[in-house]
């Protein structure tokens, strides 16, 4: 390959991705190495985007990176936020629409039967709803990502669409192998997800939870009524302790599903070792069908069509939010999103940039909230 670099991005995430860019853009040489979707967290159509979020850090990270959203897709050519909507069903509903107002969101309390009549979603579980108009909704991480990786390739990143097998020490900093050949770089960036393997041989205190996502083939309402993205707590099957969705969306194949996940009660975290066995699997059949009840219980309405499922992992930390810091003298970590990155991967990607320049943190959050905690 081509002559050392200041730094290189281990994983083509949407933090990793982000990262990029934003080292890119701020002059940095830059390598971004990462392969395909293949068993990442974004390879998927949809992934939930609002400024509400369950705490002020989650909204306040959601609320920088939704911002910069229009300037991603403008300068990228590729479009990839659809602005349709978000509604959260739980007890703290008035407490969301709070949190959203401080950070300049449009969120607000409605009923059950105004979420009927407009959505075609019956909720009958008494909790409290809260409706975000635009920006919520929910952008596609495939096209993400590649948008990030084109700003990232346009300010001058060397972009490795490939896998590395192996970080070692070298006499100039880091020596990164795999099938690109070598990289050299001075300082590396891991921001890899639950595939992360023993490439520095320090473990992170993170949890690899087990998901089984099930999709649905249909078009949505001929009516005019819109489907938000929905989180809701004590869904009517409640075997899942709450769900989350995607109104449909077009795959890669031209067809249109709706996509309902949750977190099944009692699952069992998978160690390094089961994650590819459990990615060529099925999932769960309980959470399937789970899933399914919830999925025709909340939209009775619906005509859905064959339905599917895939497997998918989140990975958690102790903390809740992503670990952003150094692990080592030159390795830095920008990993674990705990299910709730996606929104906000733009600006955890500029927060972990910032660990590599003169102040060494770039963020009015206190650095310590997403300190990395070691095994």
């Amino acid at each position: 390959m081509s002559g050392p670099v200041d730094i290189a991005v281990i994983g083509r995430g949407m933090i990793g991705a982000a990262a990029g860019r934003h080292l890119a853009e701020q002059g940095r040489s830059v390598a971004l190495i990462g392969p395909g979707d293949e068993y990442s967290s974004h390879g998927d159509a949809g992934r939930i985007t609002r400024i509400v979020g369950r705490t002020e850090i989650w909204t306040e990270l959601a609320v920088r990176s939704i911002e910069r959203y229009g300037d991603i897709a403008e300068r990228s050519g590729i479009d990839f936020h659809v602005a349709c909507g978000f509604l959260a069903n739980y007890a703290d509903a008035a407490n969301w629409v709070k949190r959203a107002a401080a950070f300049g969101g449009e969120a607000r309390l409605v009923d059950r039967d105004w979420v009927r009549e407009t959505t075609g979603i019956d909720i009958t579980n008494g909790l409290g709803l809260v409706h975000e108009a635009a920006p919520g909704g929910y952008i596609q991480p495939r096209r993400l990502v590649d948008a990030q990786s084109r700003l990232a390739e346009a300010a001058g990143a060397r972009v490795i669409r490939d896998e590395v097998t192996s970080l070692r020490t070298a006499a100039d900093g880091f020596q990164l192998t795999g099938s690109f050949g070598t990289v050299v770089a001075g300082q590396v960036l891991l921001a890899t997800g639950a595939f992360a393997g023993d490439l520095t041989g320090i473990q992170l205190a993170v949890e690899r939870r087990p998901r089984t996502v099930l999709m649905a083939e249909w078009d949505g309402f001929a009516d005019g009524r819109t489907i938000p993205s929905l989180v809701c707590d004590q869904p009517p099957d409640d075997r899942v302790e709450e769900i989350y969705w995607n109104p449909p969306i077009e795959y890669p194949d031209g067809v249109r599903r709706m996509k309902i996940g949750g977190n099944l009660k009692g699952f069992v975290p998978l160690e390094q070792a089961d994650l590819r066995d459990w990615f060529h699997g099925d999932g769960n059949a309980v959470e399937q069908e789970s899933l399914a009840n919830n999925l025709r219980a909340l939209m009775p309405d619906a005509d859905f069509g064959a339905m599917s499922t895939k497997p998918c992992v989140i990975t958690g930390t102790e903390t809740g939010y992503p670990y952003i810091g150094w692990i080592d003298d030159g390795i830095a970590v920008a990993r674990g999103g705990n299910g709730s990155s996606a929104k906000s991967s733009d600006e955890l990607g500029r927060m972990a940039a910032g660990l590599f320049g003169e102040s060494g943190w770039d963020s009015p959050l206190d650095p310590s909230i997403f300190a990395p905690v070691t095994v």
